[in-house]
């Protein structure tokens, strides 16, 4: 049988999880758009 703070805690869990899904993958979208900036910048001027 689950307890109140077994509820508590499993809650917390896909919390974190859906923070850390968002912050890792809005830095990793950030990156790669930085790159193909980049590589565009350097394109254009050559």
């Amino acid at each position: 049988m689950i307890t109140k703070e077994e509820e508590k805690e499993s809650k917390k869990t896909k919390l974190y999880r859906f923070w850390n899904f968002l912050i890792y993958g809005s830095s990793i979208v950030i990156g790669v758009f930085l790159v193909y900036l980049y590589s565009a910048y350097v394109f254009i001027n050559k």
